[in-house]
């Protein structure tokens, strides 16, 4: 029998698209086959115990001219030239056009094939407008087998362009309850009323990425409720049953605010216990990935809540994306993916038996399911291992080099570049060892105190609240509680030379559940107020008076004088109580 990897390298070669490593994953992996005949074979579906979706990032079609309207949109950047820039991904498909129905065939043909059965398309919409579209109306919608395959939608209400319409007025977001009714009125015409419209006792399911601000744009818990309501007024009318909504992230308002169940995007990180930590510019081991997933995974579903729809996350590698500045997992493998998936059937929610990955094709991410020149179907065929008791024995089809080729959206000289940087070594950043250390109920380092705040004085002493209640002084304690998802303590002005400072030393208590305080800054030099200005350290969440000290040795961004100090805990209705912050100098 021809081996896995000899076979496909010969269709790579074939394709003049190079081997970039080893295709050899083991037992996992099924010799494919170039499917000689027309158009996509019919997919030969597998049964499984959990219903198992991906998320699948859409605008693989984008390229110059492609918007749908008169002035310039995001649709008309092409992230496969990021992708190209880069020796490694490689899908299988090429730099494929994903609007094309055929290539959306490939796609559910290989995933029905090992055990996934919907997709969750991240959905562009606001204020009536929409961006990267295509890959599911003109894509999916349309390809032969796309009533074989179940399909959500997940709502990403994030900011992309909806302010640069030039001459025209600016488009703010819009969440409140008229242009959600407009939006579910849309979704339910288009999608809800397809009979593979994935639901939940009959009801359509909707996935909504940033619960806090649809909340607050609403009023609160209450005024979203009052809005969901619209929504279901706008379904029932249409004959359809009330939207299954399923918030992104976990928060102590979805429920109050009506959702249904909760979800996550990616866990990717390390443990405390870990010697490795997570931070741009730097990589991580796949184990340390594997291990905080199972981590997380446990101490979710340890507390009672919302139905869970658990996460699975495959691979983190954004260098296409985010440069010198990407956060990478390395030395990935099938197995250690497997494993990660095996883990993952201790703590699927029984109440709706389903999992979702993280994600078919996030090429810019380095986060894909989808079959790449490195592995081939290695990781499909993990999952099909793991969630279907369908024998290993199975045939990969794959289509031919000509036909890939007439899928690509980059063409002539960009593709014999990109062919050419294939050829690159492309090593992984160093090992991210960490930087960030933590004490717990020490005695305080000898040292002074070169700024602190003591509260002794029944002032708040200059801290602002975000998304938590205003502040009261009681007893030299500062105390508040949580009202959004996104609660932060913050001081400005803080004025002590980073090179001088031996810890930032505080006592606080925090009731059950909050795990971990973020510890976001910035200096004179560096004003802005980024994600990798964090240094993040654990708690006891016991209701009990705890002392922490935290500290790092000056290096990058850590240094300078420190201007803001932003302390991040809780969630919504999470009481927490600040003692005194000090800054002990060396």
């Amino acid at each position: 029998m021809i081996s896995c990897s000899i076979r496909l390298a010969t269709i790579l070669r074939a394709a003049a698209l190079p081997v970039l490593t080893s295709l050899v994953p083991g037992a996992l992996c099924a010799a494919p086959v170039v499917w000689e005949g027309d158009g996509v074979p019919a997919p030969q579906p597998v049964q499984t115990d959990v219903t198992l979706g991906v998320y699948i990032f859409p605008g693989w079609y984008r390229d110059t001219g492609k918007g749908d309207y008169p002035y310039r949109t995001h649709d008309e950047d092409s992230e496969w030239r990021a992708v190209a820039k880069k020796p490694a991904p490689r899908p299988l498909l090429g730099f494929y056009d994903d609007s094309l129905p055929e290539v959306n065939d490939w796609h559910i043909k290989w995933a029905l094939e090992h055990g996934v059965s919907f997709f969750c398309f991240d959905w562009y919409w606001n204020a009536g407008e929409h961006r990267l579209l295509r890959t599911l109306e003109d894509g999916f919608l349309k390809s032969r087998y796309c009533e074989m395959m179940q399909f959500c939608i997940h709502w990403c209400n994030h900011g992309l362009d909806w302010k640069d319409r030039p001459g025209g007025a600016p488009t703010d977001e819009d969440f409140q309850a008229p242009a959600l009714v407009e939006m579910i009125q849309y979704m339910a015409d288009k999608y809800f009323s397809r009979p593979n419209y994935l639901t939940v006792d009959g009801r359509p399911v909707l996935v909504i990425w940033d619960t806090a601000r649809v909340i607050t744009a609403n009023g609160g818990p209450e005024g979203f409720r009052k809005a969901i309501e619209a929504m279901n007024r706008a379904l029932n009318a249409r004959g359809l049953k009330d939207v299954y909504l399923i918030a992104m992230g976990q928060s102590g308002r979805h429920e109050e605010a009506g959702f249904d169940a909760f979800t996550g995007y990616g866990y990717y990180g390390t443990d405390f216990d870990s010697e490795y930590e997570w931070r741009g510019g730097y990589s991580i081991p796949y184990e340390e990935s594997v291990k905080h997933y199972e981590t997380t995974w446990k101490s979710i579903t340890s507390r009672p809540g919302l139905p869970y729809l658990l996460p699975i996350g495959t691979n983190w590698d954004s260098r296409p994306r985010h440069g010198e500045h990407a956060a990478v997992i390395r030395d990935k493998t099938p197995e250690k993916f497997e494993q990660s998936c095996r883990a993952s059937l201790n703590y699927i929610d029984g109440r709706l038996n389903m999992a979702i990955i993280e994600a078919w094709n996030e090429w810019g991410e380095g986060s894909f399911l989808e079959p790449d020149k490195q592995w081939g179907f290695a990781f499909l065929d993990a999952v099909r291992a793991t969630f279907s008791p369908a024998p290993p024995e199975h045939t990969d089809y794959v289509p031919g080099p000509e036909r890939i080729a007439s899928y690509s959206v980059l063409r002539g000289e960009e593709l014999r570049q990109a062919v050419e940087m294939e050829k690159q070594p492309y090593p992984d950043p160093p090992l991210s060892l960490r930087k960030v250390t933590w004490q717990v109920d020490q005695p305080l380092p000898e040292g002074p105190i070169l700024r602190g705040w003591e509260f002794a004085d029944g002032t708040v002493e200059g801290w602002v609240p975000y998304q938590v209640k205003p502040y009261e002084v009681i007893d030299g304690v500062l105390t508040t509680e949580a009202t959004g998802d996104d609660p932060q303590l913050i001081v400005d002005d803080a004025g002590v030379a980073i090179e001088d400072l031996r810890c930032l030393a505080l006592r606080l208590r925090v009731p059950e559940g909050v795990s971990s305080c973020q510890l976001f800054y910035t200096t004179t030099a560096e004003p802005r107020m980024t994600a990798d200005k964090c240094m993040t350290f654990p708690l006891v969440p016991d209701g009990q008076w705890h002392t922490y000290q935290v500290s790092r040795e000056p290096e990058g961004k850590w240094s300078g004088t420190l201007k803001i100090v932003r302390l991040d805990m809780g969630r919504a209705g999470d009481k927490i109580e600040l003692d005194w912050v000090r800054l002990v100098g060396k």
